[in-house]
């Protein structure tokens, strides 16, 4: 069985510089960002199953039929109608536990995405998952496989998707991505990229620069609200780090 391959990067400009040498031919590859590199890719659909005492494939089926009854009327006059998949797009984006797994076409919202929350993992290190997008798309093809897939959202009213470059996998419930990779051997098409926590603060000051922060990958009032909590965090943050700077350079001075 094919394994995984997990790099163990220096810093974040190591992150930088291993994408741009490595992953930049667009959109041969799509990205996913996680904030601790202990945990499993895992969707949220597959999540609930591991905590009730239901059949996953029962659970999905189940799901779906609740999520169309628990709609109706709540898409406007002469909704259009939506395939399973774009049900399931649509439940994403509001908090449904569903069996799609996000992705992005850029590399540094993936990382966004990583480093966004405060809290430190257990690991040290959080992680960017790279998968090769033509490479799986071949090996589903070629090998015939039916209940994995991509799923891009043709939705208009879904901003976030477009802000953030999206789209999902579709793999059956109960699994993780990786289990899945490597039972069927094609663990070589994802690769994990695991950088320090500690560069979380300069990952977002650079990612800032980009125009990567939560105003703009959650263009709604979620994002406003997560931008304004972010700001205090990181001024704070910026402020303690030149702090400690001008420290140092002051106990240099007194050494000379």
């Amino acid at each position: 069985m094919s394994s995984i391959q997990v790099i163990e990067l220096e810093d974040w400009n190591e992150f930088k510089q291993y994408v741009q040498d490595n992953f930049t031919v667009f959109p041969a590859y799509v990205f996913r960002g996680q904030r601790d590199s202990d945990w499993e890719i895992i969707s949220t659909l597959t999540r609930l199953a591991n905590s009730v005492s239901i059949d996953a494939k029962a659970l999905e089926n189940k799901q779906l039929e609740l999520f169309q009854k628990r709609i109706r009327g709540l898409r406007g006059a002469n909704p259009p109608k939506l395939s399973s998949d774009e049900l399931w797009s649509l439940g994403q984006h509001y908090g449904l536990a569903t069996p799609l797994i996000d992705w992005s076409e850029s590399p540094y919202i993936a990382a966004y995405f990583a480093f966004e929350h405060v809290e430190n993992p257990k690991c040290d290190y959080r992680s960017v998952y790279v998968l090769s997008r033509y490479g799986l798309a071949n090996k589903l093809e070629e090998k015939g496989i039916k209940d994995v897939s991509f799923v891009e959202s043709l939705q208009d009213d879904n901003s976030r998707i477009i802000a953030q470059a999206g789209l999902f996998t579709k793999l059956p419930t109960g699994l993780s991505f990786e289990q899945w990779l490597i039972e069927n051997e094609l663990g070589g098409l994802l690769v994990e990229l695991r950088i320090p926590t500690d560069y979380r603060l300069e990952a977002l000051n650079d990612l800032r620069a980009m125009n990567i922060q939560a105003n703009t990958i959650y263009p709604d009032l979620h994002g406003a609200a997560i931008s304004c909590n972010m700001w205090h965090e990181n001024v704070s943050e910026n402020i303690e780090q030149k702090n400690r700077i001008n420290n140092m350079l002051k106990q240099l001075e007194l050494t000379k």
